[in-house]
This record gives structure tokens, C-alpha cells and sequence, in this order.
């Protein structure tokens, strides 16, 4: 089965047991993309399939079948996203493992908010539900949520 995975062509795994964290992770060794909690709520796995996030530890890779899939370390094709600079700018991380989630989430959320507003910066509670589903153990939110606010 093909996909797009960063702008190039990959063979997906047939397997339904794997997920598309596993296959983006061990198939295609874009380590960026992490697996937390298994169950879909702390977004440490998220990917953008067709432009929107997904929590990729829940997803079967054989769902990945004729899409394109942007990963954190795609983000950063053409050079790093305003988001990504923006987490470095604000010091938006602590250990760092939750970080990849929230920079996809991220970046989607930015883009659709400056297409939507242009500059205008959005708001603190628009950028809380945006990043709902996220988790940070480490307690960043403060320079996360000033980085997005900035980007």
C-alpha cells in the first residue's frame, strides 16, 4: 500500500495490527513522532494525515493508505516552521518528549488560524482548546502557549 510521508513515496505495512506511529517510527525511522500513553490522549504521536492532526498511536497504518503524512521533522522541509522557531524562541520544552505533538498540533492550528485572521495573534483560550489535547508532565504550557501565540 503507498502513501506520502514527508513528500515521498513510502510503502505502508499491510499488517493491521500496526499503528502508524510503529510505522512511522520503525518503518521509516522518523523518530520525532513519540508514543506516550497508547490510548490517544496526551498527542506526544501526533501527525498530520491529509493536513490534519491525528493521534498516530491509534491509527492503523493500513489507514494511511493513498494519503499524505506530515511529521514533525516534515514540518521542516523548507525550512524550520514559524511554529518551530517559535518553540525554540520561547523556550516552549522542559524534557522535551511531549514537544513534536504540540509543534504538529501546532503549526496546523497557526496555519489555519493565519488564514483564517491573517497577523492577528489568537487568543489564549483559542490557543488552550486548540492544544486540548495535548499533555505536558513537565508543566511548559506557559512558554507553549506564549511560542504559539507568536508564531
Amino acid at each position: 500500500m503507498d502513501t506520502t510521508v514527508n513528500g515521498t513515496a513510502a510503502q505502508v505495512s499491510a499488517d493491521p495490527a500496526t499503528t502508524a506511529a510503529e510505522f512511522v517510527r520503525e518503518g521509516l525511522g522518523l523518530t520525532g513522532t513519540k508514543t506516550a500513553c497508547n490510548a490517544g490522549v496526551c498527542g506526544a504521536c501526533t501527525l498530520l494525515v491529509d493536513g490534519t492532526p491525528a493521534a498516530s498511536c491509534l491509527l492503523p497504518a493500513t489507514a494511511l493508505q493513498g494519503r499524505s503524512v506530515t511529521t514533525v521533522e516534515g514540518l521542516a522541509a523548507e525550512g524550520p516552521h514559524p511554529v518551530q522557531r517559535a518553540f525554540a524562541a520561547h523556550d516552549a520544552m522542559q524534557c522535551g518528549y511531549c514537544t513534536p505533538g504540540f509543534v504538529v498540533e501546532a503549526a496546523a492550528f497557526v496555519d489555519r488560524h493565519r488564514a483564517e485572521h491573517g497577523d492577528t495573534a489568537p487568543t489564549r483560550a483559542e490557543i488552550a482548546d486548540a492544544m486540548a489535547g495535548h499533555l505536558c508532565r513537565c508543566g511548559a504550557y506557559p512558554g507553549i502557549y506564549a511560542a504559539i501565540a507568536a508564531a
